[in-house]
């Protein structure tokens, strides 16, 4: 959906006004787009965060003030400056200036959920940073943000790929230890491949999640995200999306079925939704491919 006209209050920090995000749709995460006003921080350090929390800076350049172990900082932050603030810690942010955040809290389960499909199996703890930038991280959330922005429900395996991605980055460079070495470097075998490529196609008209279509082969999400890269060259998410499209073009040159029965059979919200994706991932629309 898009931003709300009526922001109501943060569900990560109820102090704060909701512009847009998740809400409580997703399992062990939430994804939000907020404002918060001058100097409105919390003070006491009894409120510790119950989840880790993830803060890029999304707008106009302000200054933050926080404390780690009773020592005052102070920096200015800018767009795409971001924060790693681990569960239970207590910095007492406190801005200059009105500011627009992107905030990401994750439920320490999920975390190490995840960081045992990785193989690394035990408490993940994220090691705390302050103004830092990271291109990938903040580009992974941004585009979070984003499916719950538009007026078409969130496509969930591009959600949940994009959640296990994030999480997986933040556990590499955030967190205490180092990965082990695992298999996903060998892509599916052949036979598992296609099992997976069978089970999408004859699914292409029903919502496909990445936890459903992972189970077909018995492996995590996150080692699947991986492994189905190796194999492909796609993310599921972008595979489904090709699939739909070729599913889509056969459809529209080879019956007389209308588009948005097309859309509908293959997957899609609608008929404009049909038509955007098809734009742009082959420069066409329903159509002027139909009429060729």
């Amino acid at each position: 959906m898009q931003p709300s006209k009526h922001p109501q209050r943060s569900l990560i920090k109820p102090h704060l006004l909701n512009l847009s995000g998740s809400g409580s749709r997703l399992n062990g995460i939430i994804i939000e787009r907020n404002l918060e006003q001058p100097h409105a921080g919390i003070d006491s350090a009894t409120v510790k965060a119950a989840k880790h929390l993830i803060v890029v800076h999304a707008r106009h350049p302000a200054s933050l003030e926080w404390s780690v172990d009773g020592r005052r900082n102070a920096a200015v932050f800018s767009e795409g400056d971001a924060i790693v603030n681990p569960v239970g810690l207590f910095v007492a942010p406190r801005w200059d200036a009105k500011v627009e955040l992107l905030l990401l809290a994750i439920n320490p389960t999920l975390i190490n959920q995840i960081a045992e499909e990785m193989d690394r199996p035990g408490k993940v703890e994220l090691i705390p940073h302050f103004q830092f930038r990271d291109e990938l991280l903040q580009q992974l959330i941004r585009s979070l943000n984003a499916e719950f922005e538009q007026d078409l429900p969130p496509d969930s395996v591009y959600v949940q790929s994009l959640t296990h991605t994030l999480i997986a980055h933040l556990i590499k460079k955030y967190s205490v230890a180092e990965l082990t070495q695992s298999n996903e470097n060998y892509g599916l075998a052949p036979r598992k491949l296609a099992l997976v490529t069978n089970y999408i196609n004859d699914h292409l008209g029903e919502t496909l999640s990445l936890e459903a279509i992972a189970k077909v082969v018995q492996i995590s999400p996150s080692h699947f995200i991986t492994m189905f890269k190796q194999s492909t060259g796609l993310t599921p998410h972008q595979y489904v999306m090709t699939q739909r499209i070729e599913k889509a073009m056969v459809l529209l040159t080879q019956s007389r079925l209308p588009i948005s029965d097309i859309a509908r059979q293959t997957g899609f919200a609608d008929q404009s939704h049909l038509t955007r994706l098809m734009r742009r991932y082959t420069g066409l629309t329903p159509k002027i491919l139909r009429d060729k």
